[in-house]
C-alpha cells in the first residue's frame, strides 16, 4: 500500500530525527527525501539508520526512499539496541 514519503527532519515513533544526508537531488516541500541508510539521532536512538523501507522501487541517488513505517535500527544511550519506525511525515500529499 502506498504511504507518504519521508524527508530529512521527519520524526520516528520515539521522537528521533532523520538527519540525512538524504537524496539531495530529490526534494519534497523544500527538503531532501530520506533514503535507506540515512542517519537517525535523538533522545532514544543516539546512533541509528533507516534499515528497511517498503518503497524499494522508488529511488533517490540510487537508494530506496523512506516512507511512513520504514524501520530504524540504532542504539539507546545505555548501549542497548532499539528498533523504531518513521512515524511523523507531514508530506501526506506525496505518496510513494
Amino acid at each position: 500500500m502506498p504511504t507518504p514519503v519521508a524527508t530529512i527532519a521527519n520524526l520516528t515513533a520515539t521522537g528521533d530525527v532523520i538527519i540525512g544526508p538524504g537524496g539531495i537531488t530529490t526534494m519534497v516541500k523544500g527538503l531532501p527525501v530520506a533514503c535507506m541508510g540515512d542517519a537517525v539521532a535523538g533522545p532514544m536512538c543516539v546512533t541509528g539508520a533507516i534499515t528497511m523501507t517498503t518503497a524499494i522501487t522508488k529511488l533517490a541517488k540510487g537508494r530506496p526512499t523512506a516512507n511512513i513505517g520504514s524501520m530504524v535500527m540504532g542504539v539507546v544511550p545505555l548501549g542497548f539496541p532499539v528498533a523504531t519506525a518513521v512515524l511523523v511525515c507531514p508530506n501526506v500529499n506525496v505518496i510513494v
